[in-house]
């Protein structure tokens, strides 16, 4: 079985989950191959998948909606599981602030891809690689500086997902 981790990810954040996630993967056992999303043409060679995108103003990338919504009959026909990396806010920012996804994205995520799960992340930011236009929506939020992804939280999910893709391993 091989798996693809894949990630739309506009500065790093979410593409080192995914690498984290692949690594974890790896680790137990499972074939995996990570890559950008937009280096995804083909998912014939894959038996699962593990897909996430960076949040911007509450929305997945364009680019991983749009390679959603044109595969998703591919994605309901196996195991798949959703990812976002996003909150910056609070003090520290948390994995699951419930204003860091637009309402009832992860439920529409689902439900189009059959996804066991969209699971939420805490995100990353380094203020020096935002252009203009995202500057300005980040301070008005009181984006906090700094990396708040909790590396335990996604060695953990991907420990659950390894035992859910080999039950028969011990993870």
């Amino acid at each position: 079985m091989t798996v693809l981790v894949a990630a739309a990810s506009r500065h790093g954040g979410t593409a080192g989950i995914a690498e984290r996630i692949g690594i974890d993967l790896g680790e137990r056992g499972v074939a995996v191959e990570v890559k950008k999303l937009d280096e995804v043409a083909d998912l014939g060679g894959y038996e699962a998948f593990i897909l996430g995108s960076g949040i911007y103003f509450g929305n997945w990338l364009k680019q991983a909606r749009r390679f959603l919504d044109e595969h998703a009959a591919e994605l309901a026909a196996r195991p798949t599981w959703l990812f976002a990396s996003a909150s910056i806010v609070g003090d520290p920012p948390v994995s699951d602030d419930p204003n860091a996804l637009r309402a009832g994205l992860a439920e529409k995520l689902v439900e189009r891809t059959h996804a066991r799960e969209h699971k939420l992340f805490a995100g990353k930011l380094v203020s020096s690689k935002l252009g203009l236009v995202e500057q300005v929506p980040v301070r008005m939020a009181r984006g906090r500086e700094g990396d708040w992804r909790d590396m335990d939280a996604v060695d953990e999910w991907a420990a659950v997902i390894a035992s859910e893709l080999q039950p028969e391993r011990v993870a």
